[in-house]
């Protein structure tokens, strides 16, 4: 785990190398076009400002986290091996932290979607007590304030409105959209045609993943920029095996639309970049993606409100091995040089 902590002053700055902006209408092969509230601000400015927030611990109460802390760049912008996310003064939370890669493409937030865009995500972790651990956003917006580097910041990236809490939720919200990852192995064999871009373990996973192993039930394949989700929520229980084995239950969608049906379900997760984001499950309780295929091939648990899509896959063992194969091949490009710091 990388934690951006020093004692003293501490100043946070980017690194020389240019902050990439995505081609909003193509991203990159494989991915759909981005859809941003104000294209206005999807700018150097305003990218680089979410930039410099997202990496700087002065947003945690005691300055001793960062967004980055639970979500590291090298590690697919999670905590690999980390099962529960960490927050100040040694708080663990209840769930693993899930990747920013393509979060641009998301349609709600959070396993429970409980919001709908990252401009709305962005103040909760600040606030949550578990998290960065913040009374208030006027007490967030106070400390700004009296950074005069920040003050300048703010003002060259909305003029007059400069610090502000929709401006914050901007400026974090623009740094998140540049982190997308296409052009995996499986684009250029699908998308591309390059035939040799996958092994043939790969492709027999592709298969299995199409066919026998019903994956695209949830983590859909269909259309031409695809982000292996079908931003859905499904039970498919998770939340109950866990409880079974004495973690703390999560009651998932329930928590956010108080739907009986939907105790226990979770929103399905992109698929990309998921050999880089270990470990799995909304509370981190499978190391191993092989684990998860062996989840999923006995059928679930017992859960009495599973999904009804759920059932035992009859998978061998080479079956197995070939899925997890191919889910390696989702693994795209991913240029990001995350910042030097000084202290």
């Amino acid at each position: 785990m990388v934690r951006l902590v020093f004692f003293g002053i501490l100043f946070v700055t980017v690194s020389k190398a240019q902050l990439k902006i995505p081609d909003i209408e193509d991203p990159a092969v494989g991915l759909p076009s981005i859809k941003i509230p104000n294209k206005s601000l999807f700018n150097n400015a305003v990218t680089k400002l979410g930039e410099k927030l997202f990496f700087d611990p002065f947003l945690s109460v005691n300055g001793s986290i960062s967004c980055a802390t639970c979500h590291v760049p090298d590690q697919g912008f999670t905590q690999n091996g980390q099962r529960l996310s960490s927050g100040v003064e040694g708080k663990i939370g209840h769930r693993n932290s899930p990747t920013l890669l393509n979060i641009a493409f998301a349609q709600s937030m959070f396993v429970d979607g409980r919001v709908a865009t990252l401009e709305e995500q962005a103040w909760q972790p600040i606030l949550a007590h578990d998290e960065m651990g913040n009374s208030s956003v006027s007490d967030v917006l106070q400390k700004l304030k009296q950074k005069r580097g920040y003050v300048e910041l703010f003002t060259k990236s909305f003029g007059d409105d400069g610090i502000s809490e929709s401006n914050l939720a901007i400026a974090l919200s623009a740094f998140q959209r540049t982190l997308v990852s296409g052009n995996s192995a499986y684009d250029k064999w699908y998308y591309e045609g390059q035939d040799d871009a996958m092994n043939e373990p790969a492709r027999r996973g592709y298969q299995l993943f199409a066919g026998q192993a019903q994956c695209w039930q949830c983590h859909s394949i269909a259309g031409p920029g695809v982000l292996f989700s079908d931003n859905q929520f499904h039970n498919t229980g998770v939340s109950y095996r866990s409880k079974i084995l004495g973690l703390p239950e999560d009651l998932g969608r329930y928590v956010a639309t108080k739907l009986e049906y939907e105790k226990r379900a979770f929103k399905t997760p992109t698929l990309r970049n998921v050999a880089e984001t270990s470990p799995y499950m909304h509370d981190g309780s499978l190391s191993t993606l092989k684990k998860v295929v062996q989840f999923y091939n006995e059928g679930g648990s017992k859960d009495p409100l599973l999904s009804p899509i759920m059932g035992s896959l009859n998978l061998s063992d080479r079956d197995i091995d070939d899925l997890v194969e191919f889910l390696r091949a989702l693994s795209g490009d991913q240029n990001y040089e995350h910042p030097k710091i000084k202290g």
